[in-house]
């Protein structure tokens, strides 16, 4: 083998190996708001709802991120936010109109494949909790449907 071709060899691996997705640590509903995971790159299962609104922003970051509620089971009237970012990639959400129907939320998984509200999820992203652990939130890098 050349040098060039170990090089170029060597040079595709690593990038690869950057590639990969970064896992996130699971963690249970009953225990997720507790200070001790605030911070932390999390994975949680649950169901995406919008509560009959979604709101979306840029405030305090570079991009816009729409607020969706993540809840243990599909009937739950608990749960927290997750902010799925704005776009039209994988994992986002599309921009919709501020008038909208449930049917018109666009959102897409890790795949590029669409995400209903409803539907059974697993996030990955990095988890906050306030110091009186009240409203925890996360921001959602990665959606996969279950």
């Amino acid at each position: 083998m050349s040098k060039s071709t170990f090089f170029l060899t060597l040079v595709a691996g690593l990038m690869a190996a950057g590639c990969a997705a970064k896992q996130g640590e699971p963690i249970d509903f009953a225990t997720a708001c507790k200070v001790e995971n605030d911070g932390k790159y999390v994975e949680l299962t649950g169901y995406l709802q919008d509560r009959g609104s979604v709101f979306c922003s840029n405030i305090g970051s570079s991009t816009v991120n729409c607020g969706m509620t993540l809840t243990p089971t599909a009937d739950s009237k608990e749960g927290f936010m997750a902010d799925i970012v704005q776009g039209s990639g994988s994992n986002e959400i599309e921009k919709f109109e501020g008038s909208y129907k449930k049917d018109d939320l666009k959102i897409r998984d890790n795949n590029g494949g669409l995400v209903k509200i409803g539907d059974k999820v697993k996030l990955t992203g990095k988890f906050s909790v306030p110091p009186d652990a009240k409203g925890c939130f996360m921001h959602a890098d990665r959606i996969e449907k279950q």
